[in-house]
């Protein structure tokens, strides 16, 4: 029996019968058509999730009335708002289906003024302006267009489509189907008194600002009859001010279980909101479990968390405690779709985890598709989810043990390769080792790395310097150069004074390197001679000492903000100093929310278009935009630049010799954690 029995454990969730309690909610991929249809990579997608081992996977906001509501969320969003969508959806329910699960689709009557994907005729963008809906003309957070206000007959026509889409659903041989109520999109703004200001049947009153959801829900209800499920998933709170509050979400939430809801999803947030939908890795694990044992002491359907609780023992333990019902795991299984099979085999180390770095979601919000920064087969699976033997075993030799390397090495061996990986420091990890100061996933992925290799027929050379010398003498038939980047140093005055650190001084120090400058240097070197965890160096930075209160970032791109949010979350008050105009070019959108927060809150502040001069004892000498010298006051400083490409020349040195050559990750060019895993994926996976 899985020592996670309860999450092992069948439910029901109306008439449906559940073979456990973990299950995919929808989650936006820009997998299907241009016209919203269903695509194969789109099906391959969820078959494989289906195949993980949960017992109902959600299908991604599909649009239900984009008649009135005509600007997509996506670029490419799956539709049902006509029968002709029905063949396509239904070989995407048989697919799931096929896959061991259930199949399950999230319906959203429309973005509302969130909406900014263009028309939904191809062609037309930039051409054809169409005006975002919304009840009553409140823009969106961070938008500056007014959306138009919808019509009485027109919120009618929503209501009408929605019960028809949910045909087309049922139709199609769909299980169960979601209404979309959350993220700020067309429900929850009339749902909420901060977007909603009508005077009508629609606003006004919480009963009035009720009735565009429990019409739909009616209509819905309608049309696949009394015993097909319906759930709703809904924001508890949006976290505006005035706005939805927890209050009206248990009102709510009595008043769907009285008109027949199957089950209650909560979210919470609206995008734009300091509280995000969707919590990056520096929000706590279960998030949301106070919201969802606050709805469960008010109904007696069933109740579906979610909000970071891809730990199964964290997810059990809600269970357990009657905090909910059934567990949504998004992000997790994307990471690693069969995270329910191995947490039911106890096979917990064997899961993949999730950095709740959000790059998924970022790839999706740059107009992209779904990308992965720890599973590069994600959204792949036509090419990549397979790794199957080679048809000719090769040696291989690859130069560098972090995320590239090791995973070149990962999945060379599962092909059934000679693997040999080399080193030059004591333990393998090479970025990861700093990426985990911010973020304690990245150390949990590191671990993972190691762990894998372990079990495979991998040779590991630890403090091994490669050279052409030693390749000639290894006669490797490939060689994979993975040596990471190099450090980007500021060329100014006072770099090696006692009150500055950097991000190179770090990993020399957790790979046994000695540092001889610095407070926290010499407080760490003793430490050295044993390893410095990443641990440690938490513990140092979060700490009175050596690190004080004031805290001055040279680098204001994605490491020098994703060190501020972190020292602003230990009690620092932090200022980011940046060359250029923009800071955090490379910030995933909820991430740089919780960074604005701590700027709100004077916690963070940000300098752009600023001139290092010179470092002294009191801080940094900056020269502003407009020429003046400015004293940023600290007590310490910290270089957080990027990495440049490697400067080594052993890739074209071993090129000229002949040998067959690959270069990847931070030794190519500057990557981030999923451009070095993805290539050394491919790389060892195309060999």
């Amino acid at each position: 029996m899985s020592v996670f029995s309860k999450l092992c454990e069948p439910g029901n969730i109306g008439t449906l019968r559940l073979k456990n309690r973990i299950a995919m909610p929808a989650m936006g991929t820009r997998l299907c058509g241009v016209w919203g249809e269903v695509t194969d990579a789109l099906t391959r997608w969820y078959r494989r999730r289906a195949q993980g081992g949960c017992s109902l996977v959600m299908v991604e906001a599909t649009l239900a009335a984009t008649a009135i509501d005509n600007l997509r969320l996506q670029t490419r969003q799956l539709r049902a708002d006509d029968t002709c969508y029905i063949p396509g959806l239904a070989v995407l329910a048989e697919a799931i289906h096929e896959g061991g699960a259930l199949a399950g689709m999230q319906l959203s009557a429309g973005g509302g003024a969130q909406a900014k994907a263009g028309p939904w005729t191809p062609g037309f963008q930039g051409v054809q302006e169409i005006q975002p809906v919304s009840p009553s003309g409140v823009p969106a957070i961070g938008r500056s267009d007014r959306p138009r206000v919808l019509t009485t007959e027109e919120i009618e026509t929503i209501v009408e489509l929605c019960g028809n889409a949910a045909w087309n659903v049922k139709q199609a041989s769909f299980d169960i189907v979601e209404i979309h109520a959350f993220g700020g999109y067309l429900i929850t703004q009339f749902l909420s008194p901060y977007f909603n200001k009508r005077t009508d049947r629609y606003g006004g009153s919480f009963e009035n600002r009720c009735r565009f959801l429990m019409e739909i829900l009616a209509a819905m209800r309608e049309a696949v009859g009394p015993n097909f499920p319906l759930i709703v998933k809904y924001s508890i709170e949006d976290q505006l001010p005035g706005g939805w509050d927890i209050d009206q979400s248990r009102a709510l939430a009595e008043k769907l279980e009285a008109a027949g809801v199957n089950a209650i999803v909560v979210s919470s947030g609206v995008h734009g909101a300091k509280m995000p939908a969707v919590p990056p890795y520096f929000y706590p694990r279960g998030i949301f479990l106070p919201y969802a044992e606050a709805i469960k002491k008010v109904v007696g359907i069933p109740v579906i968390a979610e909000g970071r609780l891809d730990d199964p023992s964290l997810a059990e333990k809600a269970l357990t405690e009657g905090k909910a019902d059934f567990i949504y795991q998004g992000r997790a299984l994307i990471a690693d779709p069969d995270w329910p099979k191995k947490g039911a085999s106890g096979r917990i180390e064997d899961i993949r985890p999730c950095l709740a770095c959000n790059e998924c979601r970022q790839s999706v919000h740059d107009l992209r598709v779904l990308r992965c920064s720890v599973n590069a087969a994600a959204a792949r699976e036509g090419e990549y989810d397979a790794i199957r033997p080679a048809e000719v075993k090769r040696k291989v030799m690859i130069v560098g043990g972090g995320p590239a390397g090791i995973e070149a090495a990962r999945v060379a061996a599962l092909r059934g390769h000679e693997v040999i990986l080399c080193e030059k420091n004591r333990q393998l990890g090479g970025i990861m080792l700093l990426g985990g100061i911010h973020n304690e996933e990245i150390t949990a992925f590191a671990k993972w790395m190691v762990a894998q290799i372990k079990k495979l027929p991998v040779e590991v050379r630890l403090q091994t310097e490669v050279t052409p010398a030693l390749v000639g003498s290894i006669r490797p038939d490939v060689v994979i150069v993975a040596t990471g980047g190099t450090f980007v140093a500021p060329e100014v005055p006072g770099t090696e004074r006692p009150n500055v650190f950097s991000a190179q001084d770090l990993l020399k120090l957790m790979n046994g390197v000695p540092v001889k400058k610095g407070i926290l240097m010499s407080s760490l070197l003793p430490l050295a001679k044993r390893a410095v965890t990443v641990a440690t160096v938490r513990r140092f930075l979060g700490s009175n000492f050596p690190i004080k209160k004031r805290v001055a970032v040279i680098g204001g791109q994605f490491p020098g903000c994703s060190l501020a949010l972190f020292l602003a979350h230990k009690g620092k008050e932090v200022t980011v100093l940046e060359e250029s105009d923009h800071f955090g070019k490379d910030m995933e959108a909820h991430t740089m929310v919780g960074l604005m927060a701590e700027v709100e809150a004077g916690k963070v502040k940000i300098l752009t278009s600023t001139k290092i001069e010179k470092i002294i004892d009191k801080g940094v000498v900056v020269i502003d935009e407009s020429g003046n010298k400015i004293l940023c006051e600290a007590d310490s400083v910290i270089v957080a630049l990027e990495l440049a490409a490697s400067d080594s020349n052993l890739a074209e040195q071993l090129q000229n010799s002949g040998k067959e050559v690959y270069t990847i990750g931070d030794a190519k060019s500057f990557r981030r954690m999923m451009k070095a895993v993805s290539e050394g994926y491919v790389t060892g996976h195309n060999l």
